[in-house]
Formats: C-alpha cells, sequence, structure tokens
C-alpha cells in the first residue's frame, strides 16, 4: 500500500515554532555595512556570516533574503554548506572558514568556492586540482594571532605565504585574515593582535604581495574598533540583532530577526504544596495555575532554564516552574490570569520575542540558562519549524 508522507506544517499550524522577520535582517544589513564605512578607511563591506543554519535563522532562507539587498559575499562553516547555497543558485563568492580536507579539493574548484587555505598540503592539492581545470582560484589565508584554533602560527607566516607564491602558481592569494577570540573582554589584548597583523602585512607589501581582501572583524570587531588596514568585517550575531555588548546599541540600531512561539496545551490549578515535573524541584507554596507548553530541550529550549526562565502570557512575565522536560515546560501562569482575560488552550505564549509591549531577548534566555546568545538562538532556530515574514 502507498502511504503519502505529508509535511506536517502544511496540514496543521506546529505547536511550537520560529518566527524570522526578513525586514528586521534587511535592516541589520544595511546598518551594518553603514558601521563597516565608519569604522574601516578602506571598506568593501561585509561578508555576512550564514554558517550553522545562520545561526538557526534558515541558511538559504537569509540567503535569499541577502541577496535581495545587494550582498555580494557570503560566509559559512565549510564546503558542504558552500555546495548548498550553489545548488540552489547563488552566485555569490563563498568563503569557507574551516581548513577544508583534501578530498573535498574538487567541489571546491568545481564550484569556485573560496577556501581558507593555513597548511601547505591542501595549498598543493588546491593548486594541482585548479592547475587541472586549466583555471586560478582565490584563497583567503588565515593567521593565528591568539584564538590558538585555525591558522599558520605567526611565526611561519612569513614562509607561508611565500611558499603558496611561488609553488601554487594557480592560486590567487585573494584575502588574509585573523580572528579575534578576547574582542568583548580584553582590549589590550585585540589592539596586541592588529597591531601584530598589521605588521604582517605590511612586511609582505614591502615584497610586492597584497591582497584584495584583509579582514578580522567579527561582531565585536566591526562594532567596537577602528581600523585603517581592514576593508571586509564578518559579522554574524549582530546580523540577527543581538548584540554581543550591550554598549555597542549606542553606535548602531539592530533589530531581533527571530521570536520563539508556542500554543498552550494544557491549564490546570495546581494546590498548594504540590511538586511539579520531574524530581518535584518546585513545590508550589500558595494555590496556582499552570500552563502546560510544548517546547522541552528536544526542541532546542535547554534543560538549564529549568526553574529560572520566564515566557510571556497575555503581555505577563510568567515563570517557568519544575524542570524542563524532553517536549513541554510547565509555567506558572497565575499573574496572568489578573490581566482581565484568563489564558486557554489555543492561546499563543512568546518564549522568546514581543507580546503586548512585553518582551524576552535572545540574551536574556541565555543569562537565564548560563551560557550566550548564540547558543540560544541555534539551538531553537534548528530544533523547530520556521516561518517567514517577508
Amino acid at each position: 500500500m502507498d502511504v503519502k508522507i505529508l509535511n506536517y506544517e502544511t496540514v496543521i499550524h506546529p505547536p511550537a515554532w520560529c518566527e524570522l522577520d526578513l525586514k528586521a535582517l534587511a535592516h541589520n544589513f544595511e546598518q551594518l555595512q553603514k558601521l563597516a564605512s565608519s569604522n574601516m578607511k578602506h571598506s568593501l563591506g561585509i561578508i555576512p556570516v550564514i554558517k550553522a543554519e545562520a545561526y538557526g535563522h534558515g541558511m538559504l532562507q537569509i540567503a535569499e533574503c541577502l541577496s535581495a539587498c545587494g550582498c555580494k559575499y557570503f560566509g559559512v562553516s565549510n564546503a558542504g554548506e558552500g555546495l548548498r547555497l550553489r545548488a540552489m543558485g547563488f552566485k555569490q563568492k563563498i568563503l569557507l572558514f574551516e581548513s577544508t580536507l583534501v578530498s573535498e579539493v574538487k567541489d571546491i574548484v568545481k564550484y569556485q568556492l573560496t577556501p581558507t587555505v593555513s597548511v601547505l598540503e591542501m595549498a598543493y592539492a588546491l593548486d594541482r586540482c585548479a592547475h587541472q581545470a586549466a583555471i586560478q582560484i582565490p584563497v583567503h589565508i588565515k593567521v593565528d594571532t591568539g584564538m590558538g584554533r585555525l591558522g599558520v602560527n605567526e611565526d611561519q607566516f612569513l614562509g607561508f605565504v611565500q611558499t603558496l607564491q611561488a609553488e601554487c602558481p594557480n592560486l590567487i592569494l585573494e584575502g588574509i585574515y585573523t580572528h579575534f577570540p578576547v574582542a568583548d573582554t580584553d582590549r589590550d589584548f585585540t589592539l596586541g593582535q592588529m597591531r601584530r597583523f598589521r605588521d604582517m602585512v605590511y612586511s609582505l607589501e614591502n615584497q610586492f604581495i597584497t591582497f584584495s581582501y584583509v579582514h578580522a572583524g567579527n561582531s565585536m570587531g566591526l562594532g567596537d574598533y577602528k581600523s585603517d588596514l581592514f576593508n571586509l568585517a564578518r559579522p554574524g550575531i549582530m546580523l540577527y540583532g543581538v548584540y554581543p555588548l550591550e554598549d555597542l546599541k549606542k553606535k548602531v540600531h539592530l533589530k531581533p530577526v527571530m521570536s520563539v512561539k508556542v500554543r498552550i496545551i494544557f491549564v490546570q490549578t495546581i494546590a498548594k504544596g504540590r511538586g511539579i515535573s520531574y524530581g518535584h524541584t518546585f513545590k508550589a507554596k500558595e494555590d496556582m495555575t499552570v500552563a502546560v507548553l510544548p517546547i522541552g530541550y528536544s526542541n532546542g529550549y535547554l534543560r538549564s532554564l529549568s526553574n529560572k526562565a520566564f515566557v510571556l502570557v497575555e503581555g505577563v512575565r510568567c515563570p517557568v516552574v519544575g524542570r524542563v522536560t524532553m517536549d513541554q515546560i510547565i509555567v506558572d501562569i497565575t499573574a496572568a490570569t489578573l490581566s482581565g482575560r484568563i489564558p486557554k488552550i489555543g492561546d499563543e505564549a512568546v518564549i522568546m520575542g514581543t507580546q503586548k509591549g512585553a518582551s524576552i531577548s535572545a540574551d536574556e534566555v541565555a543569562l537565564w540558562a548560563d551560557t550566550i546568545s548564540y547558543e540560544i538562538l541555534c539551538s531553537l532556530g534548528n530544533s523547530l519549524p520556521r516561518i517567514y515574514h517577508p
């Protein structure tokens, strides 16, 4: 017997979902372009970072919106993400941030992706493959000035670039970059990185080795550090309307792109003294009204939010009581029942976003969970159905 499988979203509105405001995304892109022009003397704009499903916002849909805004360059993690963009017809330059494997070289060359090169073995493989295809391919070189993750070590940097120039004629040394690990917490260290990186770039220029793109600024680097060396920035979190540091709100006005909403699936009265959820980590100190919401750690709502977080019901902040379970949380809506309208099954509650003038931000959810907003966006956005508002 043939069974037709339907996408349940086409049949019924999901009980928990993300809403993505594409107008907010376009606004943020424009604001970050202006910020780049202000903070970089020779700005060529920004590379929006859309890796990891655009921080949970949906890589393809975000890329489509940014394309309509005139975006000319995308930043992704790896070749797989780049190939997805190419398969959907995106023609922009696509920079791969991760060091790639030799096994991926043919796809990188065939689909004209721009790899990061930090290892000679990879450079040689790219050069051979480009030679066989009778083309030259652009690459960016990453230097590790303090992240301790990927990149050529500073003391090996000069020899590495000279080797590429001398032995890899089919590679175009298009870009050079580094990364800031503590731009939000250690300004002196970051300024030291910038000075050392500048000296490296200038030492190459003295040997007539120049790059079209010189970049280091992530969201924090773009927002809080001016430069006459860098001409490109790589904002990620700010593109989605979240600030890496509160002080940046004074410098650029951004709008949150993601909201997370659910529908109440159950309402009941809990008597004083009763325990709630696994382990009874919460016991009612008085009679209370609770609502059950269909979201839990399987949907990216972290278990660490147990007994700490709030959600909006009727525009009122209502605490999460008891442990977060796999696919449900329990919320004390007693205060919301006093708002003039008693919440009922099917009503909308807001996990993150705005309702009746009240709001809960990704930063607040992250604070309650003892993590960062990046994890909150990725966890929720990559677990829940997404609904886009153009």
